[in-house]
C-alpha cells in the first residue's frame, strides 16, 4: 500500500464506543494487510493486527524497544527528555535480561499471593470510604485511582501524601493535550522527586521493594534505580485503575454476569481474564522499532521504521477467539489473550494486576449487588488515543 492510499487513516484510530475496537482493525485482519500508516504524533509506523502476527512480532529479536531511535513510534509526541532507555521498558537483550532479573524476584507468584491479605484490606478501606460518601459518586476519582495508587505506593514505600502529585505529574507527562511547557514541568517534577526518593534508599535501605532491589544488586546505579521506580509507579497504577472503571462499566452492561459474580466470587478469575482480553487498555504501549529488516505478511519493514503490534486487535481476532466481539467469561481459551504483551517484555506486574482486579470486582459485586450507572451509558466519556485507554469518570449509584 502506498502512503497516498493510507493517508485517509491516521493512527491511533478512534473507537465508536467504549467496547468496540476501531473498525479499521477488523478490515486489516481480514485482508491480511500490514500497512504503513501516518501517525497523529508525526511520522509513520507499520500496523500489525492478526493474533499470530502480533505474537510473533512481540517475540521477534529484530524488533527493538529502544526509544532513542528516531523511528520509535508513539501515540503522542515524545519530548527528548523522555527518549531514554534508563528503564527496562526501553531495553533490549542482553541488557534487558540482566535488569529484568533484578526486579523479577519482587513479582513472583508466591510473593504476589503473599500480598493478598493487605491488598484486600486496602480494597475494603477504599470501598468503605467510597460507599460512605453516598451516591451518585465517581468510581474513577473516588475509588479506582486512589486504590491503585495506594497499592503501588505501599509496595514502593512512597509517602501517602505524595501520591496525588505524582499521579498528576504522570498524567501530564503522557497527555498529548498538555502544552510542551506543562509536560516538561511534569518530567522535571518527577525527575527531582525520584532522585531524592532513591537517594534516600541508597543511604538508608529498608524492607521495601526498591530497597531490596538496590541492596541485592550493587551494580545498579542511582540513575537506573530512579528510572525503575518511575516505571513501577506508572505501570503499577494507571492501567489497573483504567481496568477497574472500564471493567465495571462492562459488567454493568452485562447484568447477568455482574449478578453471577455477586453470588459466586470464584468467577472473578475468568471474569478478569475476559475483561483483559475484551478491553486491552494498553494497546498503544507495545510499540517497537525495526533493528533489522524483516517481513510481516506481505510487507517488508526496513531498519529504523516503527511498528505497532496491536494487542487489542489480536485479542479480537476471530481466527483465535470464537465470537470475539462478545463478552463471555466462560470461553475456554480466555487465558490466551495478549493483554499483558508477549515474549521477554511480558508485563512484570501481570500477576499483581490480576490479583488486584480479581479482589476488586469480587468485592464490589458482593457488597454492591444493586450497583448501577448514574448517567446514560452514552454519556460516559472515553479518553482514547493515549498510552492507556480510560474513562474520564464513571458516575455510579446504588
Amino acid at each position: 500500500m502506498t502512503d497516498d492510499q493510507s493517508s485517509a487513516r491516521v493512527f491511533p484510530f478512534r473507537r465508536a464506543c467504549p467496547f468496540d475496537l476501531p473498525i479499521e482493525y477488523a478490515r486489516l485482519r481480514e485482508d491480511g494487510e500490514v500497512p504503513r500508516i501516518p501517525l497523529a504524533a508525526g511520522g509513520h509506523a507499520w500496523l500489525v493486527t492478526r493474533y499470530e502476527d502480533v505474537k510473533a512480532a512481540l517475540a521477534d529479536d529484530r524488533l527493538s524497544n529502544d526509544r532513542t531511535q528516531a523511528g520509535y513510534p508513539s501515540p503522542v509526541p515524545i519530548p527528548p527528555a523522555m527518549r531514554t532507555n534508563g528503564s527496562i521498558l526501553g531495553m533490549d537483550a542482553p541488557e534487558h535480561t540482566v535488569y529484568r532479573k533484578m526486579v523479577k524476584a519482587e513479582f513472583t507468584l508466591q510473593r504476589v499471593n503473599s500480598m493478598a491479605p493487605r491488598v484486600q484490606q486496602l480494597i475494603d478501606e477504599h470501598l468503605d470510604r467510597f460507599i460512605a460518601g453516598g451516591g451518585p459518586a465517581d468510581l474513577v476519582s473516588g475509588f479506582a485511582k486512589p486504590l491503585t495508587l495506594a497499592v503501588i505506593g505501599e509496595l514502593l514505600a512512597i509517602p501517602t501524601e505524595d501520591l496525588d502529585s505524582l499521579h498528576k505529574a504522570t498524567q501530564d507527562m503522557f497527555n498529548g493535550a498538555r502544552t510542551k511547557e506543562e509536560r516538561h514541568a511534569a518530567i522535571t517534577f518527577l525527575d527531582t522527586y525520584f532522585e531524592n526518593f532513591i537517594a534516600g534508599k541508597f543511604r538508608s535501605p529498608r524492607n521495601d521493594m526498591m530497597s531490596r532491589v538496590i541492596s541485592k544488586n550493587p551494580q545498579l546505579t542511582q540513575t537506573e534505580a530512579v528510572h525503575l521506580a518511575r516505571l513501577l509507579l506508572n505501570g503499577g497504577h494507571d492501567s489497573t485503575a483504567s481496568m477497574i472503571s472500564l471493567g465495571l462499566l462492562t459488567l454493568l452492561q452485562h447484568p447477568e454476569q455482574y449478578k453471577a459474580l455477586s453470588e459466586d466470587p470464584s468467577l472473578a478469575e475468568n471474569v478478569v481474564e475476559e475483561l483483559l482480553r475484551y478491553l486491552t487498555v494498553t494497546d498503544l504501549a507495545t510499540a517497537r522499532v525495526a533493528a533489522r529488516e524483516l517481513t510481516i505478511g506481505d510487507s517488508t519493514i526496513p531498519v529504523g521504521d516503527g511498528i505497532y503490534p496491536s494487542t487489542a486487535s489480536a485479542n479480537r481476532d476471530p481466527e483465535m477467539f470464537e465470537d470475539p466481539e462478545a463478552f463471555r467469561p466462560s470461553r475456554p481459551d480466555v487465558r490466551k489473550h495478549v493483554a499483558f504483551g508477549f515474549g521477554r517484555h511480558l508485563c512484570l506486574g501481570a500477576d499483581l494486576a490480576r490479583l488486584e482486579l480479581q479482589h476488586v470486582f469480587a468485592t464490589i459485586a458482593r457488597r454492591l449487588p444493586d450497583l448501577r450507572l448514574a448517567v446514560p451509558a452514552k454519556d460516559v466519556q472515553v479518553l482514547d488515543g493515549g498510552f492507556v485507554y480510560r474513562l474520564a469518570a464513571l458516575p455510579l449509584a446504588w
